[in-house]
């Protein structure tokens, strides 16, 4: 039996905005891209690895800075680095217009790629063998605009050009796609496929990028047997939302005597790692500090580290008057960034008191209006309006005041 060993790295968005941190803290998230970058190709030299596989947006977007594309440039130009081949995504596609990949505009800029590193450049399978695998070929095609696409590329007609599999190698797919049935929330579909095309394609593994989350498809049909098709997710986390830890994948084919056999593992490459948690607030928190010590115990039976990006969704009942919207500085700094979602967080308010009672004041009746309009409502954006209306409505019964507090309200 003979093994190919790669590994697997997609979606890294050098260069990324990063707007959702706040400024001081977006251009020390982007060295942590070029980190992970580092460590990628680190780690597929201690590997011994066959090729380092990018299905796709190593770079944000196709006008990338001259900084970000020499720092890309140089992370792959070291001794011992294997073969590169990427498969540019929908971010970074290959068009005339690219900065990245476009060989005559790389020249006006004094750059190139290093020798061994490989981009498909037209949106058609081509292949690619290696030198130290017979028998195998790497089979990628690329984006050639930064637009949605309905193209299938795992459809019987895309696939048709292909030659007879080689019963002593296997094929393997490297792109960037969609597959059906499985899209993250915030992500759109683009060159989507089925797992009945991914299943009937000649390819014993399907290299896929566009998916930020870690997935894969597990088969004991077709072509190969074990891992058929993976996503290994953003390398680096590019958004607050997605959860985890992230990295990059080791895929293993072993192959020659029996139909290959593929196996993945997780290679955790980002410094940092996302986290995404509930926390009640019970008995109406009396003061902020009350809110920042149970996150502070949240955040400490999560294992958040001091490097993480945490958010932070608070639930439950404020004492009437105490208002929360963000943490205390000791809390703040229990982590690189932190973020609240106060949509679920209530002032303590006896609301089914003013059901039950007769509304013989103004504030009763005021109270069971707004809660009859709220109970025919089913829009969830106007039920927001009238519950935040409701409780700056008591607030100025109650506490004689109305401070910004119910902005965020919602389900």
């Amino acid at each position: 039996m003979a093994l190919a060993r790669f590994l697997q790295l997609s979606d890294l968005h050098l260069g990324a905005s990063f707007r959702w941190l706040p400024a001081d803290r977006r251009e020390e998230r982007r060295r942590d891209q070029r980190t992970v970058l580092e460590r990628a190709v680190r780690q597929a030299i201690e590997r011994g690895v066959d090729a380092i596989l990018l299905p796709g947006d190593l770079f944000d977007k196709e006008g990338t800075d001259a900084a970000t594309l020499t720092f890309a440039l140089g992370a792959f130009d070291v001794a011992g680095c294997p073969p590169v081949l990427i498969a540019p995504g929908n971010h970074d596609p290959c068009s005339e217009q690219s900065l990245c990949w476009n060989e005559r505009l790389l020249r006006a800029r004094g750059m190139r790629w290093p020798a061994h590193v490989h981009v498909f450049s037209t949106p058609s399978w081509t292949p690619r063998t290696l030198p130290r695998l017979a028998g195998v070929r790497v089979w990628g095609r690329c984006f050639i605009a930064n637009v949605e696409s309905q193209e299938r590329p795992l459809a019987r007609a895309a696939l048709a050009a292909l030659p007879t599999v080689d019963p002593n190698g296997f094929e393997l797919a490297l792109f960037h796609g969609s597959r059906e049935g499985q899209c993250p929330p915030g992500q759109k579909i683009t060159a989507p496929f089925s797992d009945e095309e991914a299943v009937g394609s000649p390819f014993a593994y399907h290299a896929v990028g566009h998916y930020h989350r870690l997935s894969r498809l597990e088969l004991a049909q077709g072509t190969s047997a074990g891992v058929r098709l993976a996503y290994a997710g953003s390398a680096a986390a590019v958004d607050a939302t997605e959860a985890g830890a992230h990295g990059a994948l080791e895929v293993r084919i072993e192959y020659g005597r029996r139909l290959p056999f593929v196996e993945t593992e997780f290679v955790e490459l980002d410094p940092r790692r996302v986290h995404d948690l509930s926390v009640e607030i019970t008995q109406g928190a009396t003061s902020p500090d009350h809110v920042d010590r149970r996150v502070a115990r949240a955040l400490g039976d999560a294992g958040v580290r001091d490097e993480d990006i945490v958010t932070v969704r608070l639930s439950g009942r404020l004492a009437r008057g105490v208002r929360f919207s963000e943490p205390g500085p000791e809390l703040k700094a229990r982590a690189f960034f932190m973020r609240f979602d106060l949509k679920r967080l209530r002032p303590d308010y006896d609301l089914e008191a003013y059901r039950a009672g007769e509304a013989a004041t103004t504030e009763e009746r005021f109270a069971r209006e707004l809660l009859g309009q709220l109970d025919r409502e089913t829009d969830p954006e106007r039920r927001a309006v009238i519950e935040s209306a409701l409780y700056y409505g008591l607030d100025a019964f109650r506490l004689r005041e109305v401070v910004p507090a119910y902005e965020e309200l919602g389900e």
